[in-house]
């Protein structure tokens, strides 16, 4: 068992940072539905491209699947959410596939997805197209649990350094009190 930092879902908008003593298995840790701690990540795409830091989160609602954007705001980052490593990693590459975007994954098929090619954050499709896929995309992690009014919004705010308190970016979570970076792991506990 490990004493980690957590993201803490106080509003759709607000988090605030949790200790917890979380089990390890097999040198990892894993997501619970039963408690709303899934995985969540910060993905540098711009200055270090590859740079990954990944942390956990309760209260985003997702019991299944993933749900990723490039659109992460105050970063350059890919930010993503998930239950499964390989849904987390197929929606991570299908943005990289499509030269940014929104992406919800579950159970290895892409279910929804907004392309954002203009620097990662833009969609160069008509605004049709765009409202159109970005109700797909709320029904999408909506049939995977999630309940926040909007969730694309809560996803790429996670990044945000204008909302209070614990941030994620590849550097670590970031505590908007001090402004300090805090690692994943506090202590270790047997």
């Amino acid at each position: 068992t490990e004493t980690v930092r957590l993201i803490n879902m106080v509003t759709d908008l607000v988090t605030a940072e949790s200790e917890v003593r979380w089990p390890v298995t097999d040198g990892l840790l894993k997501p619970d539905v039963n408690q709303d701690v899934v995985k969540v990540a910060a993905i540098d795409r711009t200055h270090n491209p590859g740079k990954i830091f990944s942390a956990l989160i309760k209260g985003f609602g997702l019991k299944s699947g993933a749900m990723a954007c490039s659109g992460a705001w105050d970063t350059t980052d890919i930010v993503v959410v998930g239950v499964d490593d390989a849904d987390m990693a197929g929606a991570v590459n299908r943005i990289h596939a499509l030269q940014g975007g929104a992406v919800v994954c579950d159970k290895g098929r892409v279910l929804a997805e907004l392309p954002l090619p203009v620097f990662g954050i833009m969609s160069d499709l008509p605004i049709e197209d765009i409202a159109r896929r970005l109700r797909d995309i709320k029904k999408a992690v909506t049939d995977l649990g999630v309940r926040h009014p909007d969730p694309l919004l809560t996803l790429i705010t996670l990044t945000g350094a204008a909302i209070p308190y614990l941030r994620i970016c590849e550097e670590g979570l970031v505590n908007l009190k001090d402004g300090k970076t805090r690692p994943l792991f506090t202590r270790v506990v047997s």
